[in-house]
């Protein structure tokens, strides 16, 4: 490998790609503990859009600095080596949930719960800091050994204050599958935003698949933002039918008939799983 420091980090291996930069394993020397180092390269970029990808790498930082919390993964530090802009975090050792689930991992109704426990608790953390995620989806997850997991990747993340509301107008950020529909419309959006994304994970978790699926994304929007989801228990035969409600509110298509907050959206889910 070319690159065997970044800054005052020791690279050891590549953890994985991106479309704009890389996550490495890396060594802090002067703390002697591992951790991962998240990178985007700026100079095939214009210079408007480099100055755009330094703003968003720099919002992931602060925000993600201000969260701590056990199913969050900590975020130490940020800088810039030549053309690389890079950001210091808590190394987990573990997959994400997307890769388990592209293994075909199947997730017990004990199991989920657990994971939405952690992913919920995390929300309800982050959402009374006034942090919203904006691209709640399995690769955001990542799963520990204990099968604890912990959410990352708050890049897109904007602290949703006065100041900042009008700038979220008007712009899609995320990933389709698991958009909210006024994510999908273009909307501002907010904490219900995230718990809809939440949704669409939990479905994934209790079924195997995505709610909302098509041949393309003018399809896959469509369903997001107009058409009935299945109930899941008509899928999953071995699941409660007490967890249908529970699905139809956390995947509203208005978000005033969504669960109020994070913390209310687990009460009921565990309600309903016992």
């Amino acid at each position: 490998m070319s690159l065997m420091k970044l800054g005052r980090y020791d690279i050891i291996r590549v953890l994985g790609k991106g479309a704009m930069g890389m996550v490495y394993e890396a060594r802090d020397p002067n703390l002697d503990r591992k951790v991962a180092i998240k990178t985007i390269k700026v100079q095939n970029l214009t210079s408007e859009e480099a100055a755009d990808y330094e703003v968003r790498f720099r919002i992931e930082a602060r925000s993600a600095a201000r969260l701590q919390h056990p199913n969050i993964v900590s975020v130490y530090d940020s800088d810039r080596d030549g053309d690389t802009a890079f950001l210091v975090m808590e190394y987990i050792q573990g997959d994400d949930l997307k890769q388990h689930l592209d293994k075909g991992d199947v997730y017990s109704l004990e199991k989920t719960l657990g994971i939405m426990g952690d992913l919920l608790s995390a929300l309800d953390y982050a959402h009374r800091q006034n942090i919203v995620h904006r691209d709640i989806k399995p690769a955001n997850l990542l799963i520990e050994p204990s099968g604890r997991a912990k959410l990352t990747d708050f890049g897109v993340a904007r602290i949703q204050d006065s100041s900042d509301a009008t700038r979220t107008q008007g712009t899609m950020v995320g990933t389709l599958k698991y958009m909210s529909p006024e994510q999908v419309q273009g909307q501002p959006i907010d904490a219900r935003s995230d718990l809809f994304a939440a949704g669409v994970v939990l479905y994934q978790l209790l079924t195997s698949r995505r709610p909302f699926d098509g041949p393309n994304d003018f399809e896959i929007s469509q369903q997001i933002v107009s058409k009935p989801h299945p109930d899941p228990s008509h899928i999953n035969l071995q699941l409660p039918s007490s967890l249908d409600a529970v699905m139809a509110k956390a995947l509203a298509k208005n978000r005033d008939d969504r669960y109020a907050d994070a913390h209310q959206f687990n009460l009921a889910l565990h309600a309903a799983a016992r």
